[in-house]
């Protein structure tokens, strides 16, 4: 390392990987941090597949002073994973950069990054976490093309039962986009309430803060509930317009179910085997709708008619092709939701039965760093 590069701050990235994942991006998500002289790299190994955890022990072997492997020993789900990696990074007194395990860090990023929360900082702006642009995410899309967050996040509004509002009304409002001139060049924002994991950064202001997602949502919303702990602390968060990822997968094209000629929801296009995966989203989803709505009479009448409205017609469609079962179980991941029904509820592939507290005590730390 040059004087150069030894006198900027160190920087954490944490990143969850499990399964087989090595070739599906963990490998260049490992190479891209190590470009990075003054970043170093905690990896939370949460039920990764033999092949793919031998790899990552090997890389850390011969980056002992840069890569921490944390092993979970099965898969507990992103909550629990990414708030041990968390707790791991906050330890280090740095920045900290969340990476999903198929997002390789662009060149430039960290700069660019860094260079808007001292423009920020300057001016005197609250604490701010900024998120990196992902093309794969279709709200961070509408962000980028001058949409409202007031149209585009209804789940968070009093009343709304997950997405659905249907008291909602369109608002006109100014574009919220704007630039932040750096010392690098301006760079291109937009507010955005609820940030996904995977490029989020957190300056060292923030991170000193020590804040961590509940990890009783075990996966699905949980970064959402991140994010609102964020911002009960006065933290904002700013899009990134122009720090952009390239996912090596896309998950929402991977994740798709074949269509058919009649359009259902996506649960209903969901196989039995993926069928957790749409219990916990919805489940989780109801239960931070029903804090929403917490305190207030109103918006709790209003989330009972948008749940009425919203499952009727899931059933509905639900019966009408044939798939009652898959309706059923997301109706009541969602009544469980709302009752606050959390936890492991839905085994999780590399998962099996917990015993005892879950808590760290089945972590193990591989590297002398911890």
């Amino acid at each position: 390392m040059d004087a150069e590069t030894d006198a900027l701050p160190r920087l954490t990235v944490v990143t969850v990987t499990y399964a087989d994942r090595w070739d599906a991006g963990l490998a260049l998500t490992i190479d891209s941090v190590l470009t990075e002289p003054r970043a170093d790299l905690i990896v939370v190994s949460n039920g990764t597949a033999r092949d793919s955890a031998a790899r990552l022990d090997a890389a850390a072997a011969r980056h002992p002073d840069r890569i921490t492997v944390i092993d979970l020993g099965r898969n507990r789900g992103s909550a629990p994973a990414f708030a041990v990696g968390l707790t791991a990074a906050y330890r280090r007194a740095t920045a900290v950069l969340l990476l999903d395990d198929d997002n390789p860090l662009p060149p430039g990023a960290l700069d660019a990054l860094e260079a808007t929360t001292a423009a920020l900082e300057s001016h005197g702006d609250a604490p701010t976490a900024l998120a990196c642009f992902r093309a794969v995410n279709p709200v961070y899309r509408l962000l980028r093309d001058g949409a409202s967050p007031d149209d585009l996040f209804s789940e968070l509004r009093p009343g709304a039962f997950l997405s659905t509002d249907v008291f909602a009304r369109r608002r006109r409002t100014a574009d919220p986009r704007r630039v932040i001139e750096t010392r690098g060049g301006g760079v291109r924002v937009a507010p955005l309430p609820n940030a996904m994991w995977g490029g989020l950064y957190l300056p060292a202001a923030i991170a000193a803060l020590g804040l961590l997602p509940p990890t009783e949502l075990v996966l699905y919303s949980d970064d959402n509930a991140f994010s609102a702990r964020l911002r009960a602390n006065g933290c904002g968060i700013l899009l990134c317009l122009d720090v952009e990822i390239h996912d090596t997968v896309d998950w929402r094209a991977s994740s798709e179910p074949p269509r058919r000629r009649l359009r259902l929801p996506r649960v209903l296009r969901t196989s039995r085997d993926d069928l957790w995966r749409v219990r916990y989203q919805n489940r989780n989803a109801a239960y931070l709708s029903a804090q929403q709505a917490r305190g207030s009479v109103a918006a709790q009448a209003r989330l009972g008619v948008n749940l009425v409205v919203r499952l009727g017609l899931l059933l509905a469609a639900g019966l009408l092709a044939g798939r009652p079962h898959a309706a059923a179980a997301v109706c009541a991941a969602s009544l469980a939701g709302l009752r606050g029904r959390l936890g492991e509820s839905y085994p999780l592939p590399g998962g099996r039965p917990t015993t005892g507290d879950p808590a760290v005590a089945a972590s193990r730390d591989r590297s002398a760093r911890s």
